[in-house]
């Protein structure tokens, strides 16, 4: 009984014919159900119609809606009135495996040993990928609360956006990015942080670490060294190291990067990259010393800086810190700032300033890494940012976050007796480190692990690799004072009841 010809279903229906043992509806209800356990039919998969299945399987219609009551009845298919059949999101047995495609087809044996990797592929399982959305749980770091987010005028823009005349949503764009989006991000970024720049040294990109990487595949050749600050963002070291670059890791202090200690490390570096308005995750500013050694060694090196200005546009004391950009007189300096943190992480539009001569470097990289970044939301983007709406927004959310922060940090005087903050003056993030004596050292990571546990996210100093003292970093954008005292309260108990004890040793 072969499948019928005009058939798209995955589901082998070959063989159906009735047995004394086993009716024909009972070997469908098999067939889909060893389907769906095993992942080819993947959760809330939609089903063909009992009409177009029973033309599939060569059998009668009633055939088929009496395989389909009865996976209804155990919990694999659900059915929704006027949509038809779906597979289920939760299977019913405990123990299943979870809902995303099978590596290997129905009928097929398993192969007898893994596939070969790349070195590249084996390196990056340091830094995995994700398969879920990331959780919004307190206090997770760097993460903005999206209810602050004005989705009705977005919303409004985007229609509107999307019915213009014309192609230049529709097509392929420059590599470079919308004028009309890269107009606008150099008149904020002069204003707002003192970057020097035309909209010609603009480029579009999806997020920092894209940034970095062609600034890396630019600038620097498989082999060549790369300052990169220690404790750091690990995704850019990932990043940097997945392009074959070899990173040095450079201490930082109360001053920012140790550029002094750089140059001992690796004096021919061809790239540095920084955090020196806002250090991540520490919170300290790169000072003046530093900044103009580190402009100095690049110069003198025949080097490059990048500077990662993730959270500048949020400082709540003290004088604005200018953009280590608008020091640089011998364009040295590559730019990089992100809406990503600044409106929504799903946004995924960021972008690099870069030195005029290096500009056709960039684009050129940009367009063999993925043509362009996506032109409808860039035009989007442009109107919300020349219309106005960026700056409102950032007047909002740097007042809220100013309170959500002075909250914090009263609040956090509960975990005085066990952790010591840092420097919260600016971003979205504190750091504290763990009160211990040189003898003894806490575990930060099986805190954080016991604090997951009670739905409260803080991450482990050490996950920025931080060999020192072991501590803690703090979101405190994305709570409430109530979320904030209930989830400090969680935290608490977890250093009461001993996880991550202190040890000797």
């Amino acid at each position: 009984m072969a499948r019928h010809t005009g058939s798209v279903f995955s589901v082998d229906v070959s063989g159906l014919e009735p047995t004394r043992a086993q009716p024909v509806s009972a070997r469908i209800s098999d067939r889909l159900r060893a389907a769906i356990r095993q992942g080819s039919l993947v959760g809330n998969a939609r089903l063909p119609s009992a009409r177009t299945l029973a033309k599939d399987f060569g059998v009668a219609r009633n055939t088929v809606e009496g395989a389909l009551a009865q996976l209804v009845s155990e919990g694999y298919i659900v059915r929704r009135r006027g949509s038809g059949s779906f597979v289920a999101t939760h299977l019913p047995e405990h123990d299943a495996p979870p809902l995303v495609p099978s590596p290997t087809p129905l009928g097929a044996s398993a192969p007898s040993r893994p596939p070969r990797l790349s070195q590249r592929a084996l390196a990056l399982r340091d830094y995995p990928g994700h398969t879920v959305a990331a959780r919004t749980l307190p206090f997770t770091p760097s993460l903005p609360p999206v209810r602050l987010f004005p989705r009705d005028i977005w919303n409004r823009l985007l229609a509107r956006e999307a019915a213009r005349p014309g192609t230049d949503y529709w097509t392929y764009g420059a590599s470079n990015g919308l004028p009309a989006l890269r107009e606008a991000i150099a008149a904020h970024a002069s204003a707002m942080r003192a970057v020097r720049c035309t909209p010609e040294q603009v480029v579009v990109v999806t997020s920092t670490q894209q940034a970095v990487e062609l600034a890396g595949k630019a600038l620097a050749d498989p082999g060549d060294r790369v300052w990169v600050e220690l404790p750091g963002y690990p995704p850019v070291r990932h990043c940097l190291r997945s392009i074959g670059l070899h990173i040095v890791d450079v201490p930082v202090d109360t001053e920012g990067l140790d550029v002094d200690a750089g140059r001992r490390l690796a004096p021919e570096a061809r790239l540095a990259y920084v955090t020196p308005a806002h250090q991540y995750p520490l919170g300290h500013e790169l000072s003046l010393t530093r900044r103009k050694a580190l402009l100095d060694w690049a110069r003198a090196a025949d080097a490059h800086v990048i500077e990662d200005d993730y959270d500048g546009d949020y400082r709540y004391e003290g004088r604005p810190i200018a953009s280590l950009q608008g020091m640089d007189a011998e364009d040295r300096v590559i730019y990089v700032g992100s809406f990503n943190k600044l409106l929504f992480p799903g946004l995924r539009i960021a972008y690099a300033i870069v030195p005029q001569a290096l500009v056709g470097a960039f684009v050129d990289a940009k367009h063999v890494a993925d043509g362009h970044t996506a032109l409808l939301t860039q035009g989007v983007l442009a109107a919300f940012i020349q219309e106005g709406h960026l700056a409102r927004h950032l007047r909002k959310t740097r007042a809220a976050y100013d309170e959500r922060r002075r909250a914090f940090l009263e609040e956090a005087r509960v975990l005085e007796p066990w952790l010591e903050f840092g420097p919260a003056r600016a971003g979205l993030h504190v750091a504290a480190y763990f009160r211990e004596d040189a003898s003894r050292r806490w575990d930060d990571r099986a805190v954080a692990q016991a604090c997951a546990k009670e739905g409260i996210e803080v991450h482990a100093l050490s996950r920025y690799g931080a060999t020192g003292r072991a501590g803690l970093v703090f979101g405190f954008a994305s709570a409430t004072r109530a979320a904030t005292r209930s989830g400090l309260q969680v935290v608490r108990r977890v250093l009461e009841d001993g996880a991550g004890a202190p040890r000797k040793g």
